[in-house]
């Protein structure tokens, strides 16, 4: 982020025409809502990552059920993003750390219902749902507050600068937990709906 703020200023010091506005990336509060972003966004998608090679790979679910499976992730995640303005305004200025809290809460929730190779019953659901709420809450105000920040003609600079941030996360979240994970996959010898210990893959 510093390397491509100093590359870009200085493009534009030199009267060439930057990819991103300087303000943008100086302005008040954006290096540190990128990173939350991107980490936030990271653990999302290796989260997702992980539990679709369980459901799909161990407990042997269809793409269909699989997708379905997350629903009420996405549903939570909708539902806060709609909301989160709903608070009162002391709430509103601690959701986005606050978020976060509950996300891993659920993460290790879910990692705790499913440690035996199962399906988690109804306590999947809680994780899922928490998960996505947590994420909402830690994503939807931070990127609503940081294009409030910024002149109305740097708007769409801003708002490409946290998008790209969340698909980098997503992009490193995969790569860095699923890495390990499938190799788990392919190694460790784990329970399959309750049956003998079985190779995961």
């Amino acid at each position: 982020m510093a390397l491509f703020a100093a590359y870009e200023t200085g493009l534009a010091r030199r009267g060439g025409a930057p990819l991103i506005s300087p303000r943008v990336v100086r302005a008040p509060g954006m290096p540190l809502a990128v990173i939350r972003i991107a980490l936030g966004m990271a653990a999302n998608g290796g989260f997702l990552f992980a539990m679709t090679l369980h459901v799909q790979g161990g407990l042997g679910y269809s793409p269909r059920r699989a997708g379905l499976t997350f629903v009420p992730t996405a549903v939570a995640f909708g539902v806060v993003g709609l909301n989160w303005q709903r608070l009162p305004g002391r709430w509103q200025a601690v959701v986005v750390p606050g978020g976060f809290l509950p996300a891993a809460a659920s993460f290790a929730g879910t990692g705790l219902a499913l440690r035996d190779g199962t399906d988690g019953g109804p306590w999947l659901l809680v994780g899922l749902t928490g998960s996505g709420a947590g994420l909402s809450f830690a994503y939807s105000p931070l990127l609503t507050r940081m294009l409030a920040t910024v002149r109305q003609q740097d708007a769409a600079d801003a708002g490409g600068v946290l998008v790209t941030a969340a698909q980098l996360g997503l992009l490193i979240g995969v790569a860095v937990f699923g890495a390990p994970c499938s190799w788990a996959r392919r190694t460790v010898r784990c329970p399959v709906r309750g049956t003998p210990r079985t190779p995961c893959g």
